[in-house]
């Protein structure tokens, strides 16, 4: 039989896949367990013995070779599934670290657009006004350091800061 195979005698490859094909499934369905990868296996296991049919040996049994040829083929696919994996994985770390940072390039622009909008809108308040909320927000002085400092009632400091929140709620709104 290795002979007429090494010959090319379709016909005995044929009766070789007969022979073969369903042990050879059920020995890679047991090992892979996936379907797919056994008959996949056992695919490419006849594909090899075909094509490398001449370097056959007549003084190991057949059922050895071919098996042997199967196992090799196995681990072949096994590694290239795994790197595949591997690549995947990468693929998608690779994916979440480019939308990671294309989402903070939006949000930091975002939030320059949304200073700029405020800077534009607390220029706009009346100079008194101004000068109260930025003194209270910026500078961060208390409702009575801003009355001291500016020789203004702190009820009148409640008004300024209430009346520009009012003006600038819209701004922050939009944005």
């Amino acid at each position: 039989m290795i002979q007429e195979i090494k010959n090319g005698n379709e016909a005995v490859f044929k009766d070789v896949f007969i022979i073969y094909s369903h042990k050879l499934y059920h020995y890679l369905l047991l090992k892979t367990r996936s379907e797919y990868l056994a008959n996949e296996v056992t695919q490419l296991t006849f594909i090899k013995l075909w094509k490398y049919r001449q370097s056959l040996s007549e003084s190991i049994p057949f059922s050895t070779q071919i098996f042997q040829i199967a196992k090799t083929t196995m681990i072949d696919e096994l590694r290239k599934e795994e790197r595949h994996k591997t690549n995947l994985k990468k693929l998608s770390t690779a994916e979440n670290i480019f939308k990671s940072e294309t989402e903070n390039i939006n949000t930091d622009l975002h939030v320059k657009d949304l200073q700029q909008a405020l800077d534009k809108a607390i220029d706009k308040l009346p100079p008194v006004r101004r000068k109260v909320f930025q003194m209270s927000r910026q500078e961060q002085l208390s409702h009575k350091e801003i009355s001291n400092s500016l020789s203004i009632s702190i009820r009148t400091v409640d008004k300024h800061i209430q009346l520009a929140l009012q003006s600038l709620k819209p701004v922050v709104k939009n944005k």
